[in-house]
Formats: structure tokens, sequence, C-alpha cells
């Protein structure tokens, strides 16, 4: 392989590269919606913080990291892993189709937080498949037929990467929709808040809870108004 294609002689933030397209930043999680066109390639960029990393349809990629060998990689869709802090590479898609995933980092704030109760149907036909779960963060898939709703609790990201029309409805009554590949929403809240789909297709979300699974990762924080938990990069509806 080329190294010059591969080379790290300059290294650009991750929120600096231009496919990886900052979406979420507060100070818990940062979540980066990437698209690598057909046969294009990153900048040579770092990953500074651990992160989960959700892969949206097949692909073929190479993952050059800095002082290593470049790798050629296949993923399948709705596959997740979590990679630790450190990565700098240049990724290149082969394919002929984009390659997308979704990137949600853990900041050092993530480690201070107690996980949300798991997700579950309230209506209609949904399916919820946990493809990732450890101490510091689990990530669930939901399939939901059309009209259904599932109950979701906060320290959650949720994404429609798959271009599904779902409303997010915290318990205050606001709603954001997520429609696009883009689109993601944090909810800080861990009281309830409702996923719904409302198009007229079945549909499927993608859910990152982060924080701990015991009660040794409780937050204290101060001077939060409880009742604005609803936080996204999306049109709000109605």
């Amino acid at each position: 392989m080329d190294d010059k294609r591969y080379s790290c002689a300059h290294v650009v933030p991750i929120e600096q590269e231009p496919r990886h397209h900052l979406v979420i930043d507060n100070e818990f999680v940062r979540a980066f919606a990437v698209e690598i066109a057909p046969h294009d390639r990153t900048l040579c960029h770092r990953h500074p913080h651990d992160y989960l990393l959700y892969v949206v349809g097949d692909g073929d990629i190479v993952s050059a990291a800095r002082d290593e060998e470049p790798k050629t990689l296949s993923y399948r869709d709705g596959e997740c892993e979590l990679s630790p802090a450190g990565l700098i590479h240049v990724v290149e898609n082969l394919r002929d189709t984009p390659f997308r995933n979704v990137v949600v980092e853990l900041l050092p704030g993530a480690r201070s937080l107690r996980r949300g109760d798991d997700p579950k149907v309230i209506t209609g036909k949904a399916s919820i498949a946990q493809l990732f779960n450890d101490e510091q963060a689990a990530v669930s898939m939901i399939a939901m037929d059309i009209g259904s709703e599932v109950e979701v609790h906060g320290r959650v990201v949720v994404a429609s990467p798959y271009e599904h029309e779902v409303v997010l409805e915290n318990f205050r009554g606001d709603k954001v929709k997520l429609s696009e590949f883009n689109n993601m929403a944090w909810l800080w809240s861990s009281l309830q808040a409702t996923l719904r789909n409302i198009g007229d297709r079945p549909a499927k979300a993608v859910l990152f809870q982060i924080g701990h699974i015991d009660d040794q990762g409780v937050a204290v924080l101060k001077g939060r108004d409880p009742l604005r938990s609803l936080r996204a990069h999306a049109d709000e509806s109605e």
C-alpha cells in the first residue's frame, strides 16, 4: 500500500476531520455522524477518548494507524464495538457505497453517571436487541412497527441512522423528531421518555446508554433544570 496515501505526518483533532460531523457535545459525550464517500479517505485524525462505534450498513475499509501497517477491515450492518482512547489513523472506504457509522465518545464526565433503566416496549410491536454491554455503556437496536412506542430512560444518546421517522418525547411533552442520518438526541434526565415510530413503515433506532449500572456511579450535579432534559441537533416537531 502507498504510505503517502495514509500519511499521519499531520494529525487533526477528530472534530476538525470533515467527514466526522459533530452532532452532540456536552460534558459527558460527544457524538459524531461519520460518512466517508465511496473510495474516499479521511484526514489523519486522533481519537482522544474511549468511543463507541456503531456501523450503519455493510462496509469494507482500510484503517491505517500511525506507525502500524494498514489493515483491511470488513463490517456488517449493526456491528458495535468500544475502542480505547489514543488511536491515530486514516480510514479509507473501499466500497462503491458510502461508509457510515456513529461514533459516541465517552468523556471524563461520563464516569460519574449511573445508567438509566433498560428500554421496554409500551405499545405495539417492537423488539429490543442489546448489541453491546460493559461497565461503561450499552448499545441497543430498537426495531419498531408502525405506531409502536418504547420507554427509554436518560443518560442516553438516541440516533436514527437509517433515516426512519421516529420521535423522542420527554416527560414534559417536549418532542424531537429524528429522521436524518445526522439527527441525534441526548436525553439527560433519568425520568421516562417515549420513543415513537411516526412513519408509514417499520423503523429502527439506536440507543447508546451511558454510565455505570451500580450505585457507585450516581452523579451529583448541581445547577441543572431537571425539566430541560432533551438535547438534540434535530428539528422540533409540534
